[in-house]
This record gives structure tokens, C-alpha cells and sequence, in this order.
């Protein structure tokens, strides 16, 4: 029997699964990246109808085979574009059929744009000029991405473990990339500034998401499947917006409580709950997708603030303290006289004070709270009055 933990992590694979489907992601694996141990991740992705083009470079001939037997086990790997040179040396332009490429996705495979590297890579550069500083798996996976146009660019970089020390929550802005690089230390300022210069160039140019990513089993289904996700992720310009929930969002904000549910942080909430209450939610979107979540209930003259949740990735950058800015606006419009809210989380604590919350005692909050709260829990109230307006 499955416990409710297995079957929530089911569906929130099942909803990315769904979100991705007829995408195409370019991933780019560089020298001494291992195309074997991603495989599994490959079969995944193209088991679920999402498109993939894989740059590698295979110096010792080794792939072939590998692909080959992929292949006898059921993969789609198309493994007839290949390229010596990444670059004509005559005229710099990149020598690929990406006429072949379009085709190969249309038909549900994977193409596999393999390379040689070694001398062949003197051809990326005019005679003279300095070496590039880049693998050249991720100049010649750009030009791909700039053709094809994915919605995701994967870099697999040995640089990525160190960044997500510096980034815990793992999503950068491409306004935010000169501030980060002001951040690095000097052992990873060499390799880290032209690589975040090279991102830049491709959010610029249009590509959605680039990624960077561990070349370990696993890490690329865990980016593309689940909340957390496994790398870094810059994104171009963002577009935001805080909304009220709609019935169609009742899945979602199941899945964005389940961490803090688990966690002990907020009280259980079934689907049926969240349906129930769904004019009370407000949702915090980026790009489309639901990344934060707050709660609005009324208790007689008070309104109580609640279920404050965002995905970790997108943690620190103010976006709860939007959310309560505009759920403190909301109940002020309302004609609440204040609003309280309460949490077993130390943070939570610190947050409600920093927004000119008072501490109060849980036995001053409405009776109606009262009736319905277990005061077993370990929780501190907060309250904030509001100017008296007119009532609703």
C-alpha cells in the first residue's frame, strides 16, 4: 500500500510530466561527462514525449556501441548526426544538418550530435586568437538551441555543486547575474565569470531557461520533475504576478503545501479542503507557473493570514512578503479592523514582526478561530490592526 507521500510525489511528477510534454530541452554533456550515466534520465524524458538533443563529445569512438544497444532495449537515439568539426575553419559557421535534427524530433527520437574533441577544437578559433574559454560542447549546443529554439538549455559543468553552495535556492535572474559573479571567490572566478557570460548571451537571445547541472544519474529528472529541483536554473526576464486561486488550481496548491505539510509547519489539507476554501487562496506565479501561495480567512472584524508556502527554489527573494503586503491590502480593502496569523516556525516568527507584527496571546484571537484551532500546537499569534474604513 502506498502512503500519501508516494502518491503526492507521483503527482507532482505526473504534473511536470504534463507541463513539459512536446517541449524540447538541448542538454550538453562536455568532456568527461558520462553519456551512460545519464541514460536512464534520457529514457525518461523521451518516454514522456519530451524532446531532447544531446551534444557530447565521444573522443575514443565509444558511443556508438553504447547508442546501439540503447537502441535494442527500446531508446530512440538517432546517432547518424555526427560532426568531426564543430566549426568550418574557412568560414567559423557551424556544419550541421539541422534540417536532419527537426526531422529526427518530429518522429519522437533523439538526436545525438557527437564530436571529437582534442586538435579539433583549434578549428572554433581564428589563427592567433586566444583559446576559448568554454567546453566546446556548450558553443556548439547554443547554436543548436538558437536554431531549434528550446525551452531549456542544460550545461553539465563541474562547476554546478559549488554554485548551489553559493545559490542554496538555485534560481538566478539574469538581472542578478552581475551580482553573483561580484560574489564569487577568486579560485572560481576564472571559470565561473565567462560561463554566467555565456548564459547571459543566451537568455538574450531568447532561450527561456539555462541550466546548469551535475552529470550525475538522476539530477536531470530530479530538475525537471519535482519542486526542488537538482541544479541551477537562470532564467530571462520574469513575469510575475500575484493572483486569487481558481478551482483549476486545487492540485497545484496541494503540491506546494506537501513540503510544509510534512514538514509540520502547516496542518494537513486535503484537496477536498483546498476546494472548499479556493476563494481564499492567493497564488504567487512566475512565468505562468504557481511558485507561492498564501491564505486569507475571515473571522468576524478579523481576517487570519495562513499557508504561506513557496518552493524552495524560489525562497528569499520577498516574494511571502509580497504575498502578505498583498493580503494585508486585501483585508484593508475588506474593511477588516486588523489581521493575525499564527505559525510553529521560528522564521515564520521573525517574518510576521519584520511586517510590523505584535505578538499576542493565541487566547485574544476571535472565538470563532478559537473554536476550531488545537491548541495543543505549538504556535505563537501575531496580530496587526488595520485603519478603520468603512465596513464591507
Amino acid at each position: 500500500m502506498f502512503d500519501s507521500k508516494e502518491l503526492f510525489r507521483a503527482l507532482e511528477f505526473a504534473h511536470y510530466a504534463e507541463r513539459f510534454r512536446g517541449e524540447t530541452f538541448v542538454i550538453a554533456l562536455p568532456a568527461g561527462a558520462s553519456f551512460s550515466e545519464l541514460l536512464l534520465d534520457f529514457k525518461v524524458f523521451a518516454g514522456y514525449r519530451i524532446g531532447l538533443v544531446l551534444v557530447t563529445e565521444d573522443p575514443d569512438f565509444m558511443l556508438d556501441g553504447v547508442i546501439s544497444k540503447a537502441n535494442q532495449r527500446g531508446a530512440r537515439f538517432d546517432f547518424s548526426i555526427v560532426t568531426d568539426l564543430i566549426f568550418s575553419r574557412e568560414t567559423q559557421a557551424i556544419d550541421l544538418d539541422f534540417t536532419r535534427i527537426e526531422k529526427s524530433l518530429a518522429q519522437g527520437k533523439t538526436p545525438v550530435i557527437a564530436y571529437q574533441g582534442g586538435e579539433e577544437k583549434a578549428g572554433m578559433v581564428s589563427p592567433g586568437a586566444a583559446p576559448e574559454p568554454l567546453d566546446a560542447a556548450y558553443i556548439l549546443a547554443a547554436a543548436v538551441a538558437g536554431r531549434i529554439k528550446p525551452r531549456k538549455l542544460f550545461l553539465v559543468h563541474p562547476i554546478t555543486e559549488p554554485l548551489i553552495r553559493l545559490l542554496p535556492h538555485g534560481a538566478v535572474q539574469e538581472a542578478e547575474l552581475d551580482t553573483i559573479a561580484s560574489q564569487l571567490g577568486s579560485e572560481l572566478q576564472a571559470e565561473a565569470i565567462p560561463l554566467l557570460g555565456f548564459i547571459r548571451e543566451n537568455l538574450v537571445l531568447g532561450i527561456p531557461d539555462v541550466v546548469l547541472i551535475r552529470g550525475v544519474s538522476g539530477e536531470l529528472f530530479r530538475e525537471v520533475f519535482t519542486h526542488d529541483g537538482a541544479g541551477v536554473i537562470f532564467n530571462a526576464t520574469v513575469q510575475s504576478q500575484i493572483r486569487k486561486a481558481k478551482l483549476s488550481d486545487v492540485t497545484d496548491i496541494a503540491l506546494l503545501l506537501r513540503a510544509d505539510i510534512e514538514a509540520g509547519r502547516i496542518l494537513p489539507k486535503s484537496e477536498n479542503d483546498i476546494e472548499a476554501n479556493i476563494g481564499a487562496y492567493w497564488i504567487y506565479e512566475i512565468d505562468g507557473m504557481g511558485v507561492g501561495l498564501a491564505c486569507l480567512n475571515a473571522y468576524g472584524e478579523e481576517a487570519e493570514m495562513s499557508q504561506f508556502s513557496t518552493l524552495p527554489r524560489y525562497r528569499g527573494k520577498g516574494r511571502a512578503r509580497e504575498l502578505a503586503r498583498q493580503l494585508i491590502a486585501e483585508a484593508g480593502a475588506q474593511g477588516y479592523r486588523g489581521v493575525f496569523a499564527l505559525s510553529v516556525d521560528q522564521r515564520m516568527w521573525e517574518f510576521f514582526l519584520s511586517l510590523g507584527f505584535q505578538r499576542v496571546a493565541r487566547e485574544s484571537l476571535p472565538e470563532g478561530w478559537r473554536r476550531q484551532y488545537d491548541m495543543n500546537r505549538d504556535s505563537r499569534a501575531f496580530r496587526m490592526k488595520l485603519p478603520i474604513r468603512e465596513h464591507r
